[in-house]
């Protein structure tokens, strides 16, 4: 590692963090994005070929594999458009327009435009001089669109047009008149000239929309805006375009969105799954960790680095090994896997990992008597406490458009029941707690606030009495809607039975399926 790296990577890795940032929007330098962007796995490999939809929840990590197409040799243009500046602006463009007047495919149109407008502005001074350089400018000349404009500038003046063409026309010819305010007939053109330019140079392109996380779904002008939106991402990507879109959807609010596409099998035709299992998670922590070793090999920390090259799964946990204690005893006094147990304190989320070890550290630096380049069991355990709470709620805020009461229900409702319950124990806390704290009497509803979330699973393992662990299969590494009987028992996840005081009638820990390394790939590959 050269020295210039190693400056610019201590910026995101430091003797506070070592296991660095836990946000890729904190890393702004493309350099430093490649370094610590893990590849051993399988998302990455799946995203070199022509998904145009990233699916992922919150902290599974979106926008580092957005942000990959950076530093991937395939592509010659990257132009990213912040996706919530693009989509609120839309909105307003939208509103007032009645769903009954316009259509998802004159919809997709419009976004067609949007998206292809800014990707001309950005990309156009990088472009040799040639007539469809011309043609480009000339173009965005008549939208108003000046060079040197940001992203943002371009995309308001375009929503501008729209906005504008809208307050003069009323009804079914409203999307007409909105196109020819945009002159689609010349941008069409250009576009189809700028594509035939790439081709002919051998040019590759990829346009990244990032994460709907923020939006409020409660309108319909949202619907009608998404409706569009789905079309066009779904026909993108054709094998014989060489401009690429990526665009990433929250997991959190993918059925919604399936129920605003207008066709489901064609807007989510090339759809990626973004989802760890536990052996990837710690191929990133060792991944991460091995940095720090490499750039601090002083710290009181720091184990033997390795090098990338060699850095693979025996490895990364012998690495992580010399770091952690073989076995730990957990709350309840019952010993365990060290890795298992910190791991089964996530959802399975690269974010929920680097914020438990950077905790870790946290606290094993405030220890005075611990061993050198080791973790001690409190340090562990403390840790892991002390960003519980947090953890839980960044899961509670994720989920906050389609369970608004979602923490008003945990509050009232979890503390009532045994960590291991049954679906009448469920329906009598319901009708005693959760109607009040939910505002509503389906108990359908309820009980979904609780499976959609992950803070209850269905259990899968127990056997008998003897059993050491409780083992439960969450929503989160099912990929579809976790299906219960009236027949199946239910788990709180170690998270939120601890932060809600769920009552304990054994001590037993839960362990949510796929947190110990020898669980099976969970997910589905094509």
């Amino acid at each position: 590692m050269d020295e210039k790296t190693r400056k610019i990577l201590k910026r995101y890795i430091t003797e506070d963090e070592p296991f660095g940032p836990i946000d890729a929007g904190e890393i702004k330098d493309h350099s430093a994005m490649a370094v610590l962007f893990e590849r051993h796995n399988k998302i990455y490999q799946a995203l070199h070929e022509m998904h145009s939809i990233v699916v992922g929840r919150r902290g599974s990590g979106k926008t580092s594999y957005l942000n990959s197409a950076r530093f991937q040799k395939q592509y010659n243009y990257v132009v990213n458009l912040d996706t919530a500046n693009v989509f609120n602006q839309v909105i307003m463009s939208f509103s007032d327009i009645s769903s009954s007047s316009i259509f998802p495919e004159n919809t997709a149109k419009i976004w067609e435009n949007i998206v292809y407008v800014g990707f001309m502005a950005e990309i156009r001074n990088k472009l040799p001089r040639s007539r469809v350089k011309s043609l480009i400018n000339d173009y965005l000349a008549k939208m108003k669109v000046r060079d040197g404009s940001t992203i943002e500038d371009t995309l308001w003046k375009i929503t501008d047009i729209i906005s504008e063409a809208k307050s003069v026309t009323k009804g079914v010819s409203v999307v007409t008149d909105i196109l020819r305010a945009l002159d689609n007939t010349t941008f069409k053109n250009v576009l189809a000239q700028l594509i035939n330019e790439l081709n002919s140079a051998g040019k590759t392109a990829v346009i990244l929309l990032d994460s709907l996380d923020d939006f409020k779904l409660d309108t319909a002008d949202v619907g009608i805006a998404i409706q569009g939106l789905l079309k066009f991402i779904g026909r993108s990507n054709s094998a014989a375009s060489p401009i690429r879109i990526r665009f990433c959807l929250p997991s959190e609010l993918y059925n919604i969105f399936l129920d605003f596409s207008s066709n489901p099998n064609k807007d989510f035709q090339r759809q990626l799954n973004l989802s760890w299992i536990s052996s990837e998670l710690v191929m990133l922590a060792a991944h991460r960790f091995n940095l720090f070793c490499t750039l601090y090999p002083d710290s009181y920390l720091a184990n033997n680095s390795i090098d990338e090259e060699a850095l693979n799964y025996h490895s990364a946990r012998k690495l992580l090994g010399n770091l952690l204690p073989n076995k730990i005893t957990c709350r309840l006094g019952v010993e365990e896997n060290t890795m298992a147990y910190i791991m089964r304190h996530t959802q399975l989320l690269p974010r929920h990992l680097l914020i438990i070890f950077n905790s870790i550290c946290d606290r094993e630096r405030r220890n005075p008597s611990g061993v050198s380049g080791k973790f001690s069991a409190n340090s562990i355990r403390e840790g892991i406490e002390v960003v519980e709470e947090k953890l839980v709620q960044e899961i509670i805020s994720a989920y906050k458009p389609v369970f608004p009461e979602a923490k008003a229900v945990f509050e009232a409702c979890i503390p009532e029941l045994h960590c291991k319950f049954s679906i009448g124990d469920l329906e009598r806390v319901f009708r005693s707690h959760g109607k009040k704290a939910m505002k509503g009497d389906d108990f359908i509803d309820f009980k979904r606030i609780f499976i959609g979330t992950g803070a209850v699973g269905k259990i899968i393992s127990y056997n008998n009495d003897k059993a050491r662990y409780i083992q439960g299969e969450f929503e989160y590494t099912a990929h579809h809607k976790l299906v219960t009987s009236t027949d199946d028992l239910f788990c709180f996840h170690p998270l939120f039975s601890k932060i809600y005081s769920a009552k304990r009638r054994e001590l037993k820990p839960v362990y949510p399926y796929g947190s110990s390394l020898g669980d099976r790939d969970f997910r589905q590959w094509d």
